[in-house]
C-alpha cells in the first residue's frame, strides 16, 4: 500500500540582484484511500457554501503605495517560502541542506524578554516614526542566507520574517490609545503589559512601522514570506486572546476592548497587508477566534476571516497555523474544523508545529500538512535530537 509521499525538490527561481535563490518544494503523492483518511474531515453543509462564495480571486493589476483594495500579480511575487523551516534561526550547518530555510530570530524585547522564533517591533524601530534599525537581525539573515544561496545554489534557503506586536511593541508605544494592561498566557506562562491595540493611535504607529518596513524588506529576495499582524497580544496569532487567564480578561474589559470592532479590525488588518507588501507573500496564523467580551470562541468567524482575507488578497495570503499536533490530526472540533476550511480554501497553506512535548510523531504531523497541501512546515525546538540530518531529508519519502 502507497502512503502519502513528502519529498524535497530543488527547483530554481530568478532573483534580482547578484544572487540566485530557489526553493525547496513540498511533492505530494498519494492513493486516494490514504488521502481520504489524513485529509481533513468534512465540514457542514453550510461551511462548503461559504468556502464556494469565497474561491481564491484572481490577483488584480493594482499597485500603489497607499493602502489599497488591489493585490499584486502573481509575476510580481516572489517564489513562495517551501519546505521544512527551523523556527530559531539558522539551523545547524548539518540540517541545512535538508531544510527550506528558518524564521529569523531576534533577541529580547522592550520588557527584557526572550525572542523564541521571532523578531519583536521593539527590536527594530527604536523612536516613534523611526527609521528601522541598522544591521538588526533580519539584515544579519538575509547576509547569511545569501551567503549560503551563493556556496550552496543546490540547496537554497528562504526566509521567514515573523514580527511580533502585543506585549513585544516598543516601549514608546505601548501606552498609545491608553495605559497598557497586563496579559497573561495561560500554556506559557508569558506575561507583559500590552498596547490597546485597537486604538487609533496604536493603528497608526503600527502601520507607519509597517510601511517602514515593507520599504526596506519587500524587495529583498531572500525574504520569501512576511507575517505581521497589529491586533495581537503575546504571540503573533491575533485570534488569541487568553481567555483561559481570567485576568487577562478582566484586564481586557476594563481597557475598553469589544469584539465588534476587534472582528472589524482583523478583516482591515489582513487586507492592509497587501497594500504594503507588494512582492512578497504576506501569512496570517489562524486559530478558532477567542473573543474576550463576551468570553467565548467563535470559529465561524475565523472562517469569516479566512474568506474575506482570500478575497482580498488571492494566493499571496499564506493561511497558516501555528498549533498543529497529532491529536488535531484526527476527530472532531474546532480546530479540525478550521483545517477543513482551510483545505477546502486551498494552497498556500502553512504550518508551524505545536512544541516538542504536545506535537506527538513529527512524523505523522508532517504526512498531514502535505495532505493539507501545505507548503511549508516549521519543525519543533528540538527535532534535531529526533532526526539525523539523513533522516530528516528521508522524512516523508514513500513508505511501503
Amino acid at each position: 500500500m502507497r502512503h502519502t509521499t513528502f519529498s524535497l525538490t530543488v527547483i530554481a527561481a530568478c532573483a534580482t540582484g547578484a544572487a540566485t535563490i530557489a526553493a525547496l518544494a513540498l511533492n505530494v503523492s498519494a492513493s486516494p484511500s490514504v488521502v481520504s483518511t489524513a485529509a481533513p474531515h468534512a465540514v457542514t453543509q453550510h461551511v462548503k457554501s461559504i468556502a464556494h462564495k469565497a474561491s481564491p480571486t484572481k490577483p488584480s493589476n493594482t499597485r500603489s503605495h497607499k493602502p489599497a483594495t488591489g493585490t499584486p500579480k502573481t509575476s510580481q511575487l516572489k517564489p513562495l517560502l517551501t519546505g521544512l523551516l527551523n523556527r530559531q534561526g539558522v539551523p545547524l550547518a548539518a540540517y541545512r541542506t535538508a531544510e527550506g530555510g528558518y524564521v529569523i530570530q531576534g533577541t529580547h524585547d522592550a520588557q527584557g524578554k526572550p525572542d523564541v522564533g521571532d523578531i519583536t517591533w521593539s527590536e527594530l524601530q527604536l523612536t516613534p516614526g523611526g527609521a528601522i534599525t541598522a544591521n538588526n537581525p533580519i539584515d544579519k539573515a538575509i547576509a547569511d542566507v545569501r551567503a549560503w544561496n551563493s556556496t550552496n545554489p543546490t540547496h537554497p534557503e528562504g526566509l521567514k520574517l515573523r514580527v511580533e506586536a502585543g506585549i513585544h511593541s516598543p516601549a514608546w508605544a505601548l501606552n498609545l490609545g491608553g495605559q497598557c494592561y497586563m496579559v497573561t498566557d495561560p500554556t506559557s506562562g508569558t506575561s507583559g503589559c500590552c498596547p490597546r491595540f485597537w486604538t487609533a493611535q496604536f493603528s497608526a504607529a503600527y502601520y507607519q512601522f509597517e510601511a517602514e518596513m515593507a520599504a526596506k524588506y519587500d524587495s529583498v529576495p531572500e525574504i520569501r514570506e512576511v507575517v505581521m499582524a497589529k491586533n495581537t497580544t503575546v504571540y503573533n496569532e491575533s485570534l488569541i486572546r487568553q481567555i483561559q487567564s481570567p485576568s487577562t480578561v478582566i484586564a481586557l474589559q476594563r481597557a475598553g476592548y469589544s469584539t465588534p470592532v476587534d472582528e472589524q479590525q482583523q478583516i482591515q488588518d489582513i487586507a492592509l497587508l497587501g497594500s504594503y507588501w507588494k512582492h512578497t507573500h504576506v501569512a496570517f496564523a489562524f486559530n478558532p477566534y477567542q473573543t474576550a467580551n463576551p468570553i467565548s470562541e467563535d470559529e465561524a468567524f475565523t472562517q469569516q476571516l479566512i474568506t474575506s482575507g482570500r478575497k482580498a488578497l488571492g494566493t499571496q495570503l499564506v493561511l497558516e497555523n501555528n498549533s498543529l499536533r497529532q491529536s488535531f490530526v484526527s476527530g472532531h472540533g474546532t480546530y479540525q474544523t478550521m483545517y477543513a476550511f482551510m483545505y477546502q480554501m486551498g494552497a498556500p497553506i502553512g504550518f508551524q508545529t505545536a512544541t516538542l512535548a504536545k506535537v506527538g510523531s513529527i512524523q505523522a504531523v508532517v504526512t498531514y500538512a502535505v495532505s493539507m497541501q501545505a507548503s511549508s512546515i516549521e519543525l519543533p525546538t528540538g527535532y534535531m535530537g529526533q532526526f539525523t540530518p539523513t533522516q530528516l531529508m528521508a522524512l516523508g519519502r514513500p513508505v511501503v
